[in-house]
């Protein structure tokens, strides 16, 4: 905002938050095209001067709603926008803070697609270890339980198994079948079950990630959650473990790899809470909508804090190298259906633009290749000799 606007919600006594409530990115309103960017409009200070001419002093934070603007030209890479700003009404000093969007975070709620495409290369990075490990160790009076979200359309690309291995501690080989000298709880929830077949029950799927952790060289987790943030499932238990973990005075840090669903887990736990929407963080298919921290009130007892963490880049996911359009079509977003092709040797078959099975020898005249994948994603086979030509 410009210095005057900065000078007049000064003196209207607005106290702006430091960071996005979106994202957790700073907040900066000197470079459109960085990270950070917004902009307090001229409306939203008089509506802010004649809230606080008109209003009671009782009612004062009930009435305040704003909205803040992005200066944004589609032709010129700006398109005129505005932001919600609401007021919270917890009553702590740092709940009545208005809410604040980047415009980076306006642009993918409102239009599911970033503004500058120059700035996220700009985009912070995060280390881990750095900011949750380093923490879990020095506050060693304080319980950690680390909730770690997994997408099971894709568990073993989304599991964070190197990031989750440098938050352990310097045990010796084979000594993490248990919790016990962790110095943290893990807990795991598996998102999107909704979308499995009704084959994959509850039990088969808690002993499948078990041994899966296991296999990855983590620790066995305290707990399995199956969740769907969509419908609802099982998020209520979620909350539940977790508060009883974290006991009295702790600390849960909610971890995953980009897109696996840590934010939307976080929304649909703030839902059941009966928290005010205008709390709720942003969910895209774009990777790396968290940016930095985020500190989520209201979840948890007075003594506890939860942290909602960006997610942890993984490049050999093929996601990673498509644009957001092309990922939110790999994403299924309903139940995953088999498509299942009887092939014999010299046959492939195409997994729409992103991969093709070459079938070269096989034990038999043909075999059974099933795929599971998102119904946006197109599937077919011909003869290997004629696939570079397709």
């Amino acid at each position: 905002m410009s210095p005057a606007n900065l000078r007049q919600a000064l003196e209207l006594g607005v106290q702006l938050p430091e960071l996005c409530s979106g994202c957790g990115v700073r907040l900066q309103a000197e470079t459109p095209d960085a990270p950070g960017y917004f902009q307090v409009s001229q409306r939203l200070l008089k509506q802010l001067a004649n809230l606080q001419a008109d209003s009671q002093p009782d009612d004062t934070a009930d009435a305040l709603q704003a909205k803040t603007s992005m200066d944004i030209d589609k032709d010129a890479d700006r398109l005129q926008r505005q932001q919600d700003v609401e007021p919270s009404t917890s009553g702590s000093e740092e709940d009545t803070m208005p809410v604040i969007l980047c415009a980076r975070c306006y642009s993918l709620r409102h239009y599911g697609h970033v503004v500058s495409q120059h700035g996220e290369a700009a985009l912070p990075g995060f280390d881990l270890n750095k900011k949750v490990g380093r923490k879990i160790k020095l506050q060693k009076y304080r319980r950690a339980v680390v909730l770690c979200v997994v997408d099971m359309a894709d568990f073993d690309g989304s599991l964070p198994r190197e990031a989750l291995q440098e938050l352990l501690p310097g045990l010796e080989a084979g000594e993490y079948g248990s919790q016990a000298g962790l110095g943290y709880r893990l807990v795991i929830a598996a998102s999107k079950v909704d979308l499995l077949p009704p084959q994959a029950t509850q039990t088969r799927l808690q002993a499948w990630v078990h041994r899966r952790c296991r296999q990855a060289g983590l620790p066995s987790p305290a707990a399995v959650h199956l969740i769907s943030s969509v419908k609802g499932t099982g998020v209520k238990d979620v909350l539940g473990s977790v508060q009883e973990m974290v006991g009295a005075r702790g600390d849960v840090w909610v971890v995953g790899a980009q897109n696996a669903g840590k934010s939307s887990l976080i929304n649909a736990m703030q839902r059941l809470a009966g928290l005010k929407g205008n709390q709720q963080l942003t969910t895209a298919a774009q990777p790396g909508t968290t940016l930095g921290m985020l500190k989520v009130e209201g979840l948890l007892q007075s003594g506890c804090r939860m942290w909602d963490t960006p997610g942890v880049p993984h490049h050999f996911q093929l996601s990673s190298k498509l644009t957001a359009d092309e990922v939110r079509m790999l994403l299924p977003r309903r139940q995953l259906k088999p498509r299942t092709f009887r092939a014999s040797a010299d046959q492939t078959v195409f997994l729409g633009g992103l991969a093709r099975i070459d079938v070269v020898l096989i034990p038999a005249q043909t075999i059974y290749l099933t795929v599971w994948a998102s119904d946006e994603v197109t599937c077919h086979y011909g003869r290997t000799d004629k696939a570079d030509d397709r």
